[in-house]
């Protein structure tokens, strides 16, 4: 599988590539305010391992998956430990001491480094939030066609120079890809250099010119491309992909139960400060277990 295979949308025709664009993008955002309103770390868990269940289900290449679980325990290694060193809530119990506030010059500047139990937890809730984002963001990504989105976008009413410029963010990373390995198998041709991490290495350096020229030379050509085709003529938003009924419903099954979770979490905030009514005990008590 070629670089750019890796993270563009694959040709198979599944459940996930069939679904309107629209509903894409509405399950993205949906699940992006769940993943915010949530707090409890099972459930927060359980939304992750739904992320997943639905990468098996749409058939996810094991390239792809491998990708995914790099990027994956990176995001979630890096909150646990940013937030194990630099935890500043209370109660905090240090497990490990790296600073010492008594050595000479770098206890005295920072007061002593530590490895918090709290933080680490603490670091984990978050990272599961950006995980679950990032697993589905790569779903949306790998099974949709920009088209699609493009489509989606326009069928919003969305201004097709702004439409245009969001879904040619999405291919960017693909393209870029691609372009930096040709342009790295190029240099290692020229200097007669052996293929190896080292190789790489050692042309990175002399990698941005040649990028940048592909680069500007790649969009002068989608833009003659754009222009001779009349995107961004009015009649372009007139045509619209059919959403079939039932991707509607779920949207608006999906949407009900966002905005109970919200309205749950914003009424037990309430509780809190003072505004505590009786009859919504019920909702208080599934907010604390589940939310």
């Amino acid at each position: 599988m070629s670089v750019r295979q890796l993270w563009e949308g694959a040709d198979k025709k599944g459940w996930a590539e069939e679904l309107n664009g629209r509903t894409k993008l509405i399950m993205l955002f949906l699940f992006a305010i769940l993943t915010i309103t949530v707090d409890n770390p099972r459930t927060l868990f359980l939304l992750f391992s739904v992320t997943l269940l639905l990468h098996v289900a749409a058939g996810t290449s094991i390239y792809k998956w491998r990708v995914l679980a790099i990027l994956l325990l990176l995001g979630l290694w890096g909150s646990m430990f940013s937030q194990a060193l630099f935890f500043a809530q209370t109660p905090r119990t240090p497990l490990l001491t790296i600073i010492s506030p008594e050595c000479p010059y770098l206890g005295q500047l920072t007061g002593g480094l530590y490895v918090y139990r709290e933080g680490i937890l603490y670091g984990a809730v978050q990272g599961l939030r950006s995980a679950s984002m990032l697993a589905l963001g790569l779903l949306v990504c790998w099974t949709s066609d920009p088209r699609q989105l493009l489509q989606a976008l326009l069928s919003w009413r969305l201004s097709p120079q702004i439409a245009f410029m969001l879904v040619t963010a999405i291919r960017f990373l693909p393209v870029m890809a691609a372009e930096t390995g040709e342009v790295i198998t190029a240099l290692q041709l020229r200097s007669d250099s052996q293929k190896g991490r080292s190789a790489v290495l050692q042309h990175l350096p002399y990698i941005c010119k040649p990028l940048l020229a592909r680069c500007l030379r790649r969009a002068q050509t989608l833009a003659l491309s754009v222009v001779s085709r009349g995107f961004f003529l009015a009649s372009v938003g007139q045509r619209r992909e059919e959403w079939l009924l039932r991707e509607k419903l779920c949207c608006l099954v999906f949407l009900g139960f966002t905005v109970a979770v919200v309205a749950s979490k914003i009424i037990y905030l309430l509780s809190e400060q003072g505004l505590y009514f009786g009859f919504f005990r019920i909702i208080y008590d599934w907010t604390v277990l589940y939310l």
